[in-house]
């Protein structure tokens, strides 16, 4: 019997394990093994606090001598919950938070644990950028391994076009890195294909240069989210790679519901200012937060949202927004749940389009719309706020191309994560799967099961 499971975790791993190994009973366990989404309350077996490639080994290596799970937690920020499980090794990395960035190559190497906020923070520094979440507690892992949608897509594709290699261990153990060169059939299924493959240790990203940027949130009563919906899609549908937009309807914290317009241009600043006057002729706007700013404040322009807050998200890629939609995301909202809750439309463009469509294994380069219900809430009759997320996401599901890997919900179907990529691009992962980790030892994501 193992030192584990005779309750002895720091006796668990090798003596050489240089990081902090956490089991049940200790409040920073507690801590650890919490994640965003507070509907996931799973009790890992043992939480091995990396802090190197070897640590990393080492945690696969025991849970593979003990038939024991293997999750991986980089931000916690996955709201199906994939970062953590129960009964197994938790692999956190939460102490390597490290983004090096060497400005003579415009590249940055960044450890998996980096939040966007930490990313972000480095290469701003050098006037330097890339596509990333926009929400900067969300960690970078997660967010590129599915693909990547941000405010500065249309200018550089998603973040996982941006990734140049990773350094990764496979379920047997092996380091190897993966670029366009050195192990390409790999290389290609960490660009979309989410955690299936391996455990990724490192990031190397293209940086761009980035300076003043003219962005902002311009806020609008609900009663015009109709009217400020039909704007967004006349200004996403003829916009310039430059412009990024998302449409949110939400309700402001201890205010009334609103519909929102989030804009960031991309160059001169008089270039953007003609760009982004139609949205402050609408209504008037209730607020005009449009203005020149810097990269990490563009990526502040959304709210944080708690941990701890139970999520439900649901929705769909879909191919273009006729009438239908804006009726139905708009009813929608007029039934939402939770304050806390929102419908949620990113447009993917520019650069995201045209990059060819088998370069990389993200599945939804076609579709024009990310549209998606977020049900959010502290605590009550889940069931109806989960209701409500399937319900829009159902409305919508005529126009649908598949799924966002990032956001499908806990309880996706296989049907739902392979309509996520498309046949030919699925069968190609479930090769990968088969070659890297057979006995899917890596299941704690969007999972491409290889025994199908």
């Amino acid at each position: 019997m193992s030192s584990l499971v005779q309750g002895e975790p720091q006796a668990a791993l090798p003596e050489g394990f240089r990081g902090e190994l956490l089991g049940p009973g200790s409040d920073a366990y507690e801590s650890a093994r919490r994640v965003f989404n507070g509907m996931i309350d799973r009790r890992p077996a043992l939480i091995a606090r990396c802090r190197g490639v070897s640590d990393v080994q080492a945690a696969i290596g025991y849970a593979r001598a003990n038939d024991l799970p293997v999750a991986v937690r980089g931000g916690g920020h996955n709201t199906a919950g994939h970062g953590t499980c129960d009964g197994g090794v938790l692999i956190d990395f939460s102490v390597m938070r490290t983004a090096r960035v060497d400005p003579a190559s415009r590249t940055v190497r960044a450890d998996p644990g980096c939040t966007w906020t930490d990313f972000d923070t480095e290469t701003s520094a050098h006037d330097l950028a890339t596509t990333g979440g926009t929400v900067g507690s969300t960690g970078i892992g997660g967010l590129t391994l599915g693909g990547g949608l941000g405010f500065l897509m249309g200018s550089f594709g998603l973040s996982c076009d941006n990734l140049l290699s990773v350094d990764l261990v496979t379920a047997e153990g092996d380091f190897v890195t993966a670029s366009g060169e050195l192990n390409s059939d790999l290389f290609w299924g960490v660009r979309g294909g989410g955690g299936n493959f391996g455990v990724v240790t490192s990031f190397e990203y293209r940086l761009h240069p980035v300076g003043e940027l003219l962005a902002g949130l311009v806020i609008y009563p609900i009663e015009a989210a109709r009217a400020a919906l039909e704007l967004f899609r006349d200004v996403t549908s003829s916009g310039p790679d430059e412009l990024s937009c998302a449409f949110a309807m939400i309700t402001v914290p201890d205010g009334p519901p609103v519909a929102v317009i989030a804009a960031c241009f991309n160059g001169p600043i008089e270039d953007g200012e003609r760009l982004v006057a139609p949205l402050r002729r609408l209504g008037p706007p209730m607020d005009d937060g449009i203005r020149p700013m810097r990269y990490p404040e563009v990526q502040r322009l959304f709210a944080e949202i708690p941990f701890g807050l139970q999520n439900y998200w649901k929705g769909h890629f879909i191919r273009e927004m006729p009438d239908d939609v804006i009726d139905a995301s708009v009813r929608s909202f007029e039934g939402v749940t939770s304050a806390h809750s929102a419908i949620l439309i990113e447009a993917p463009h520019g650069a995201v389009r045209r990059i060819p469509d088998g370069e990389t294994a993200f599945g939804q380069r076609a579709a024009r719309y990310n549209a998606s219900a977020l049900a959010i809430w502290e605590d009550g009759d889940q069931a109806r706020h989960v209701r409500w997320s399937r319900e829009y996401a159902d409305a919508v599901a005529r126009y649908a191309s598949g799924g966002y890997i990032n956001y499908l919900a806990a309880d996706a179907s296989a049907d739902e994560v392979a309509g996520a990529y498309g046949h030919e691009r699925y069968e190609r992962l479930l090769a990968l799967k088969r070659k890297y980790d057979p006995t899917n030892v890596f299941r704690f994501n969007q999972n491409i099961d290889p025994t199908e």
